[in-house]
This record gives structure tokens, sequence and C-alpha cells, in this order.
């Protein structure tokens, strides 16, 4: 057994010095990423990725490949057998950080002849690729075969980076509703995945069609630069930092495409103080719960809703379902489905009875009609203002309901 090339440095890569991000759980204030734990950039080869890794590779070879750890225990072949087992020579290889041969009548127990090599990532030894066979013959594919395992690393690495930089940020931005992250905790949470945010703050919750457009708009939104995005509650949360008008302007402008007219933003305050921030948060997710009563006020036919336009739409979402149902039902139980439905159109509509008429097609006449209808069942005389308050409460409450079968 023969040793090739220098020493390689092997010392661990420090780990970012960033306060790591924070979550809350159980109403206490937590890291998210703990101090002692391996951030996806700091490579770790288990059994299940270093078997994928030599099934990807082993096609294109006629010699059989092993991945050992560093400790020299083989994670990964093509034969089933020696998984689980020590490799000598794999051990050496990790230990002084250089190639190690093995030449015919060389073996020892559980090696083979062939070629060990260290796979260096972040400047230490992560695993040895061995290929088996005559040295001489396999020490050019080994060394092939190594820079082809680290380009493959690489890319489960950028995987593994971007599901946990989501996963981060959709905990950042769940925990802003709950009122125990700071601001100064906020900052290094953002610090802690690359996003320098400073305040003034907005936080924006984008309604959209279904998970392929979630996909796509978190594509769009990491090209730009100053927010970051979530998907949370059926909404993709974009918060964005050093917040201006222009600037949410901007990223509306850049998000709404002309083919992408079913996008609602509910926008929350521009210029945010972070009590103002978690404010929003708290709103944001309180009407997301109850997506139906979200699909009432998006029913406008706006592209933006500023969350502070929606109070009676949060009053209502805070309600316990037993009261939403006497709420609604003591109104509607008398009205049937055409009667409701000229009421919320009526109410849509200003209380105007020709835009009214307009949007139902019928005649003015049938629209006064209707409204009579409804104030002999209900007692509402929905032209005056008062109850025509009712009704909307009373409509909203019906919309809230209906939180899993509600589309937006």
């Amino acid at each position: 057994m023969k040793s090739v090339g220098q020493p390689t440095d092997t010392r661990h890569k420090r780990l970012r010095e960033t306060h790591p991000p924070t979550s809350i759980y159980d109403g206490q204030v937590t890291d998210i990423v703990p101090s002692d734990a391996v951030l996806p950039d700091t490579v770790q080869i288990n059994r299940a990725l270093a078997q994928r890794l030599v099934e990807q590779v082993a096609p294109s070879l006629v010699h059989n490949v092993n991945i050992m750890d560093a400790a020299g225990l083989i994670i990964g072949s093509m034969d089933a057998s020696r998984i689980g087992t020590l490799h000598d020579g794999a051990r050496n290889a990790a230990g002084r950080g250089e190639t190690v041969q093995i030449a015919p009548g060389d073996e020892h127990q559980g090696t083979r002849p062939g070629v060990n090599i260290p796979l260096i990532l972040d400047g230490r030894v992560a695993a040895v690729v061995g290929v088996t066979g005559t040295p001489a013959e396999v020490l050019p594919v080994a060394q092939v075969l190594v820079l082809t395992v680290q380009m493959l690393i690489m890319q489960e690495r950028l995987r593994d980076n971007a599901s946990w930089r989501e996963s981060v940020t959709r905990d950042i931005l769940s925990s802003l509703s709950l009122r125990k992250l700071t601001e100064g905790r906020l900052i290094a949470a953002l610090q802690g995945i690359d996003a320098p945010l400073q305040p003034p703050w907005n936080l924006t919750g984008i309604l959209h069609l279904g998970t392929s457009r979630s996909v796509l708009l978190l594509r769009q939104l990491r090209d730009v630069s100053g927010v970051v995005a979530a998907d949370i509650h059926g909404a993709v949360w974009v918060l964005s930092g050093s917040s201006t008008a222009l600037g949410l302007a901007l990223l509306q402008q850049r998000l709404q495409q002309p083919s992408s007219k079913s996008l609602r933003f509910l926008t929350g305050r521009v210029g945010a103080t972070m009590m103002q921030l978690t404010d929003d948060a708290e709103r944001l997710s309180a009407l997301l719960a109850r997506p139906g009563l979200i699909g009432t006020a998006v029913g406008e036919l706006r592209s933006e809703i500023p969350l502070d336009s929606l109070g009676l739409e949060l009053a209502i979402a805070v309600l316990p379902d037993e009261l939403l149902g006497d709420v609604a039902g003591s109104v509607l139980d008398p009205l049937g489905e055409v009667l409701r439905e000229t009421a919320r159109v009526f109410l849509r509509e200003e209380l105007s009875i020709a835009h009214t008429a307009a949007a139902l097609g019928v005649h003015r006449n049938t629209v006064v009609q209707r409204l009579d209808r409804i104030e002999l069942l209900t007692g509402l005389n929905i032209r005056r203002f008062s109850c025509a308050v009712s009704m909307r409460v009373a409509l909203a409450a019906d919309s809230a309901q209906y939180v899993h079968n509600a589309q937006v």
C-alpha cells in the first residue's frame, strides 16, 4: 500500500459568524438554526447520498466503485455485501489526506486492489472514492471520478441550500404574526439567510391560483433584491426591506404580467415600523385562515387591496365558527340564492340600482322588486346605509364559513 500526492489541509470550514435565524415555538423565541447545527453548505455525505452517487456514476464504468466515509466505512457500493465494512485503504487515505494505492498482493482484510482518493470539500476530507482494479489502470479513472462526484455533490448542495433557505424564510415570516420577534432578531435572522434587509418594512400577501403559480412566483422573487418570500397559508408572503411606495408599485408591476390577472395583492403599510409589521402579519394570517372571506374581498376586481381596507373582514375572520353561523343565519336564512346574490351585487355596486341591474343582466324594476322582497323577509332596507352594513356583515360571515372549499 502506498501513498501518492501531498497531504491536504483537513481543517473544518467555520460556520458563518452571524446570529442564527430565529423562530418561535410555543410562544418562546428560539433559534431557527441552533448554534451547533450543520448548515447546508457544510457537506455531510450519508449512506443514502453515497449510494445515490455511486448509482449515478457506476453505469459508465467497467470497474467497481465504492464511497467510504472519513472513518473508512464503505457507505456506497454496487456490491451490497461490502456496505458497512471497514476499508483500511480508505481510512488511511482520509487520515493522510492523500491518495492511497493498493497493488495486487498488498490487500488487507476488507480491501481489494485499486485506488482510493480523498474527496476534499470545504477544505476537509468529506469522503473517500475508491475504484477497484490495477492501480496503474484505474488511477486516471478514479481522478476523473472524484471530480465528477464533487460536481454531483455541489448540485446536491445547491438543492439543499435552496430547500433550507426556503424553510427558514417560511419560519421567519410565520413568526412575525406571533409578536415575539424583535426587530434586532428579525434583522439577524435575515442576515442568516444572506438577506440583509433593513427597516422600514412592508409585508404583502399575494393571492394566486394553485401550487404551480406559487412556485413560479417564488422563482421570480428570487431575482428581486431587497425582498424575501415564502408560501404560507395559500398565499405568497413577501417581506420588503427599505420599503417605499414606488418600490412596492414596481414589484407589483414586475409580477403582474398580462397573463397573470389572477394575482391579488393584500398590501400592508409601506414604510412600516416593526410594530406595524407584526400587526400587518397578524392581520394577513387571520384573513388567510378564512379564504372564503378573502374571496369576497377580491371579488371587487382590484389587483391591490390594502390590509387597512379590510377591517370588517378582519373582524369577521376572528369570530368563532359558531358565532359566524349565527351572524350569517340571522339575516340570510330567509333568503334564497337569487336574493342573496342580488344583495351581494347591490353592495358591491355602491347601492346603485342601475349598476346592479346591468351587472345582473336584469331590468332595474326587477332589482327594485328584489330589494323590496329582501326588506320584507329580513326587515333590512339595504338602500339605507345602516341596513346595508348589517347585510354586508352577514354576507361576509357567510363567506367566512367556507374555509376548505373556497377558491381564491
